[in-house]
């Protein structure tokens, strides 16, 4: 076999990272991102036909992959397990078929995460959920809505669901997107990706200002910190990656156990450091009322999507509460007390051990293999990780941070199977393509 023209094995596994320059910017893995996270950022205005957009083009998707599906699951198996128990609490659930379709429904968001970060172009499938993103949040600033804050007259940007929450939330997500994309165009030394991620990602943080969320605030600035942090790491050694990511990963655990054992005195802490209602807008009414519900059964919760059915006095309450009169939706702006509600103490397990698999995977594989793909991840993960004990993350069927988050769960397996790639003028790119590099990811 000619020296130029050397071929690599069919079963030669590579990191995604390294070909992802050479495949095309858009490609049917792109398209698919872009069209289920439009669908997804606009379910509340498409309704049932968003959900039939999302389902179907799952199904389709999937069919035309099927020869690939075992290599999806492989190594990302763990991930299901979490859905199969939301979908078992059927059998225990106040209503069992409201749960087995909504558990059903969150089973097939979470495989279409799995799907999208299995795609061999992930630059594609990048450059797809940004472009959904970015639309939705120059339409949500055209056409949305404002909301009063406070009494002295001051409104934010609500958006198109009149939550300026849920507004700054899916900005924040884009810019983080969009922040990463701009580094991997300074890598390609793409002037069009730079600026336009650029302008996108102005407007995104401009709209997360509008609404005046501070969590939101927060949580981009540590996540942009930690893209920061990671890029500059790309140019130690292993070892030193492997030591800062151990502390870091030390003390986030012991910031999350210092917040389970007194979230009443840190709440009320960071309420009066940022000038915010210590109830934190309602949300210790809704945690007080969701220790009570899970009292009622601690081991397995009412079921997944159980309790928040018209009807049910409880949640009738909390819906009056609340002020939302179509009741419907909703949720107790916790992923903790949402998972405990509905799936109990075992659900909570579940989830926690999914997480720290799922997360000790990703910050290991970064370290060995300190790719612009798993800083990205890393950075997702820490701004969703964040928002976590304030909102529900991951715990949704149909909405984009389920995606994301099941994503970057698996994207530390994300390897392609490189068929007949001819060696001749491929090297493996550095991250800006030359002045820095990627220390020692060549070992692997």
């Amino acid at each position: 076999m000619p020296a130029g023209q050397r071929e690599l094995s069919a079963d030669f596994l590579v990191d995604r990272s390294q070909l992802i320059d050479r495949l095309p910017a858009i490609d049917w893995a792109g398209a698919y991102a872009f069209v289920l996270f439009t669908a997804m950022l606009f379910i509340v205005q498409l309704g049932t036909y968003g959900a039939i957009l999302f389902s179907l083009l799952t199904i389709v998707y999937a069919t035309a992959r099927r020869r690939m599906l075992p290599d999806v699951l492989r190594g990302r198996w763990f991930l299901l397990v979490f859905p199969a128990f939301a979908l078992l609490s059927t059998i225990w659930s106040d209503v069992p078929l409201e749960t087995f379709k909504h558990s059903a429904e969150f089973a097939l968001t979470i495989f279409a995460a799995l799907l999208l970060v299995s795609s061999r172009n992930q630059r594609s499938v990048l450059l797809g959920i940004f472009a959904a993103f970015a639309i939705y949040v120059v339409v949500s600033l055209v056409v949305g809505n404002v909301v009063d804050v406070g009494t002295n007259g001051a409104t934010a940007v609500a958006g198109l669901n009149d939550s300026k929450n849920e507004q700054a939330d899916t900005a924040a997500t884009g810019f983080v997107i969009s922040a990463s994309l701009f580094v991997m165009g300074l890598r390609s030394r793409s002037v069009l990706q730079r600026a336009i991620t650029a302008a996108v990602a102005a407007v995104e943080i401009y709209a997360v200002v509008a609404a005046q969320s501070a969590g939101a605030l927060a949580g981009t600035a540590i996540a942009l910190a930690t893209l920061g942090l990671l890029l500059l790491l790309n140019v130690v050694g292993r070892a030193a990656r492997a030591t800062v990511i151990g502390v870091i990963g030390v003390c986030a655990t012991s910031i999350a156990v210092i917040f389970i054992a007194f979230t009443g005195d840190v709440l009320e802490w960071l309420a009066t450091a940022f000038g915010k209602d210590v109830t934190l807008t309602g949300r210790t009414y809704l945690w007080g009322r969701a220790r009570d519900l899970l009292a009622e059964n601690p081991v397995f919760g009412k079921g997944f999507g159980a309790f928040w059915q018209q009807g049910n006095l409880d949640a009738e309450g909390l819906w009056q509460f609340a002020g939302i009169t179509n009741r419907e939706g909703f949720n107790f702006h916790s992923t903790i007390y949402d998972v405990l509600v509905s799936l109990g103490w075992i659900g909570m397990i579940i989830f926690g051990l999914m997480l720290i698999a799922g997360l000790a995977l990703v910050a290991a594989d970064y370290v060995r293999r300190p790719t612009l793909l798993a800083c990205f991840w890393l950075s997702m993960a820490v701004y969703l990780l964040i928002r976590m004990p304030v909102e529900s993350i991951g715990f949704n069927e149909f909405y984009f941070s389920t995606v994301l988050l099941f994503a970057l769960l698996g994207s530390a397996t994300g390897q392609a199977r490189a068929i007949a790639v001819p060696e001749r003028g491929y090297s493996s790119p550095s991250w800006d393509a030359g002045s820095l590099n990627a220390g020692d990811s060549s070992a692997s």
